[in-house]
């Protein structure tokens, strides 16, 4: 789908009818766009649009590149389906002239937002950089707000792992619900990692680029601003990485414990047990001549024997306390 919005006396309005480049279009945004959709920009603008193949190389230089006076920048964007989990997609931004062109194959809320704040609060809507800027920064906050609610479901899991309580079936199985969410809350801030650094990249080069194009200097301010709190979420989501592999561990290794305590109790049993079968397999061989066979108190003493070879091997270990 090709939408064009146009710059009409401050505010972002669409283009109604059929799609064309005019003198007051600013932002040209490429959905799932059909190969005759493609080569209307490309013959309109004069530039050559990255395919869905070019978007996903991880390349840098594949990425991040200026071609013909225009500057093409690739991020991977961290979005929430309608149904599913949070998913990655790539998105092409590319700055010619005076218009911003992108290029996306999912729906990310962070465009729909910023269409909505432009109509709403006064933006600076003057060129296709400033529309960038003002799209990046309602980017990151949305990705601000993912490793938000991420830090809270990870602060969840580490009160629910510390405080099991019940006995060992009850705990086996809140083990298992444990492991299952460790590892969708690290596979979801794998992600937002892997966003927060391509964004990270990509506003580095469109500080370089702005500098080329003399843009004005509070919008190279913005676009600065906006790098930093594109590592300060970058650190807080490696920070958060950290904690889940900490989670991870603790409950991998209080499973252990637990598989210790049971394995040992059958050692504890197997002990214990041993003396009384060995006292009852002396007393159960077939020997002619064994004395004690002929003494009146002899069946007592075994079954004395057999219970004082039991109960001393577990008072031992109470109090050594390995019980």
């Amino acid at each position: 789908m090709l939408t064009i919005y146009e710059n009409r006396s401050g505010t972002l309005e669409r283009q109604k009818g059929k799609p064309r480049i005019t003198e007051t279009a600013v932002w040209v945004d490429l959905l799932n766009p059909t190969p005759e959709e493609e080569g209307q920009i490309e013959r309109a603008l004069k530039l050559d649009v990255p395919t869905r193949e070019e978007q996903q190389e991880i390349e840098a230089s594949s990425r991040l590149y200026q071609e013909d006076g225009a500057y093409f920048m690739t991020a991977t964007l961290l979005y929430q389906p309608e149904q599913g989990e949070p998913s990655t997609t790539p998105v092409t931004f590319i700055l010619t002239g005076q218009r911003l062109i992108t290029l996306r194959y999912a729906e990310p809320k962070a465009f729909s937002i910023y269409v909505a704040r432009c109509n709403r609060s006064e933006t600076d809507l003057k060129s296709g950089a400033a529309i960038l800027i003002g799209l990046l920064e309602t980017i990151i906050d949305r990705l601000a707000d993912f490793i938000e609610r991420i830090q809270a479901e990870v602060e969840g899991l580490s009160h629910s792992i510390f405080e099991i309580r019940g006995g060992a079936a009850s705990r086996q199985r809140r083990f298992d619900v444990m492991l299952r969410a460790i590892g969708r809350e690290g596979e979801i801030t794998s992600k937002a990692r892997e966003s927060a650094h391509s964004f990270g990249r990509l506003l580095t080069f469109f500080v370089h680029a702005a500098n080329e194009r003399k843009e004005v200097k509070p919008l190279q301010s913005r676009i600065r601003s906006a790098a930093r709190d594109v590592a300060s979420l970058t650190d807080h989501a490696t920070f958060l990485s950290g904690k889940i592999i900490f989670l991870l561990d603790a409950t991998l290794g209080m499973i252990n414990i637990q598989q210790n305590d049971i394995i040992k109790i059958f050692s504890v049993a197997a002990v214990v047990f041993l003396p009384p079968t060995l006292i009852a397999s002396i007393y159960g061989m077939n020997f002619r001549h064994m004395p004690e066979l002929d003494w009146w108190f002899a069946y007592p003493l075994a079954i004395l024997l057999m219970v004082l070879a039991a109960v001393l091997p577990y008072l031992y270990f109470k109090r050594r306390g390995w019980l």
